[in-house]
């Protein structure tokens, strides 16, 4: 499996319209509702956050959602186990692991659609020759 960007991150909530309200508050755009119970909120044609009503990954809290290859070739090692085994979602698959505690998600855009743009999801600008970059951080 390679990582390829981040896609999102994940903020589960038990209230949707509230947590999407605050977020759109914040500045946010809803981008798109795949299901009753998730919502894509981004600027600039980016997605930001995933806000999802889902008990498993209330569980889990928030963290990043990594955009990967093929998330059917996870493999776990012995410092990892599964708490959200590879499953179909609108745009592809997803799973979540624990490492040493630590949630990592993982998307893959096997199923994307047409009508869903794959520059939300991940950064297509091309910054290997900009002069900001090289001095970002310094």
């Amino acid at each position: 499996m390679t990582i390829l960007a981040h896609a999102f991150t994940m903020v589960p909530t038990d209230d949707l319209s509230a947590a999407v309200s605050a977020h759109v508050a914040g500045g946010l755009n809803v981008y798109w509702r795949p299901d009753p119970r998730t919502a894509l909120l981004g600027v600039n044609d980016r997605a930001c956050v995933m806000v999802e009503d889902d008990p498993a990954e209330r569980a889990l809290g928030p963290g990043p959602v990594l955009l990967v290859d093929d998330v059917t070739t996870i493999s776990l090692e012995n410092a990892a186990s599964r708490t959200i085994s590879p499953v179909e979602v609108p745009v592809g698959n997803y799973a979540a692991l624990s490492r040493d505690g630590i949630i990592l998600r993982y998307l893959d855009l096997t199923k994307l659609e047409d009508g869903v743009p794959r520059a939300w999801f991940e950064d297509t600008h091309d910054t290997a020759g900009c002069e900001e970059d090289k001095s970002h951080g310094k």
